[in-house]
């Protein structure tokens, strides 16, 4: 009795598979490696930014520019500077 030939297209095809999910796995791993290191570059400024790493050198003020007086504070960027804030003006009432 002659014996039956089996087709195994089926591990042919497993194999084919396995090589793509190889490709597939590495292009996604680079979009998302891209995607956070994008992301990261703007957290990265932000917090410099706020340990005043990017800040600039404070120069001390001239006196005669501000006659109420310097006050020494954060501006909008986290970042130490020098404001001249005026004196209030006494109202007077008649």
């Amino acid at each position: 009795m002659p014996r039956k030939t089996t087709r195994r297209t089926t591990s042919h095809f497993r194999n084919d598979l396995s090589s793509w999910n190889f490709i597939l796995f590495l292009t996604l791993a680079f979009i998302l490696l891209v995607v956070v290191l994008t992301l990261m570059r703007n957290v990265s400024q932000d917090v410099r930014t706020r340990a005043g790493l990017e800040c600039p050198v404070v120069n001390l003020p001239r006196a005669e520019d501000c006659s109420s007086g310097w006050v020494y504070k954060r501006n909008s960027n986290g970042c130490l500077a020098f404001f001249c804030e005026p004196t209030p003006t006494p109202t007077s009432t008649k």
